[in-house]
């Protein structure tokens, strides 16, 4: 019996280590390629690099516009590196009546470091897949939601004063006729909807001095303050 669990254990380790040399193999190719394709500006090779299925013509055109605008900027790439997907990672956005999604689970970011780039200015990330044995670029496919209402417009909030990076804030809106909510990171910040339906600023230092500005179109429609430790409430109106 001893016999058999230790065969099993040798045998599953190689095949851990096969399995982690291949990805390790395939990883460092398609680095490789990214970097080439970026270095000669080959927008065939970038798409090649992007995985399509499920994605609509215009889908891919749109993705492929995109990549080309974060990737190719004239700079040299310093580094490229596969790194995590941040916490706060959203991989569906529902904007001017279409769901958007990934054309596959995202695994990861791809990290570029740009020569030159200060401070982290001027360098790019996008999100990572792995289908099969190989990785790729994640495509973006979207679906028509059948939205009659109005179109999407340019809303959002912003947070400014003292204290302003400190606070919390939690949002819900309407984008194209669906409820959507989340925890915001940023202190400004502007996305297509229809309205922001609550956000609620919190603050737990005593010396907090913000002023809360809710747009709709690059409009003002609400001001308030927010003094010292407390909770901001806003509601929009009913109609």
């Amino acid at each position: 019996m001893i016999k058999h669990l230790l065969t099993f254990s040798v045998s599953l380790c190689m095949f851990t280590s096969v399995a982690s040399a291949a990805e390790a193999a395939a990883s460092a190719h398609f680095i490789g390629a990214l970097r080439e394709a970026i270095t000669e500006n080959d927008q065939q090779k970038l798409e090649a690099l992007t995985f399509f299925e499920g994605a609509s013509p215009q889908d891919k055109q749109r993705t492929s516009s995109m990549l080309r605008m974060l990737f190719m900027s004239g700079k040299d790439v310093e580094v490229i590196s596969l790194e995590p997907l941040p916490s706060d990672f959203e991989s569906v956005i529902i904007m001017r009546g279409q769901k958007i999604e990934p054309t596959a689970p995202s695994v990861g970011m791809v990290q570029i470091t740009f020569k030159g780039a200060a401070q982290g200015q001027g360098n790019a990330a996008s999100a990572y897949t792995i289908v099969g044995d190989k990785f790729f670029l994640v495509g973006m496919k979207s679906t028509d939601l059948g939205w009659k209402g109005p179109p999407d417009r340019n809303i959002g909030y912003s947070i400014v004063g003292q204290g302003a990076s400190g606070v919390k804030v939690e949002g819900a809106w309407n984008a194209s006729g669906v409820p959507l909510k989340k925890a915001f990171k940023e202190t400004s910040l502007t996305f297509w909807g229809q309205y922001i339906e609550e956000l609620k600023v919190t603050s737990d230092h005593g010396d907090c001095d913000v002023t809360v500005t809710i747009t709709e179109d690059g409009k003002a429609i609400h001001t308030e303050p927010l003094k010292g430790k407390g909770v901001l409430l806003y509601k929009k109106k009913s109609e």
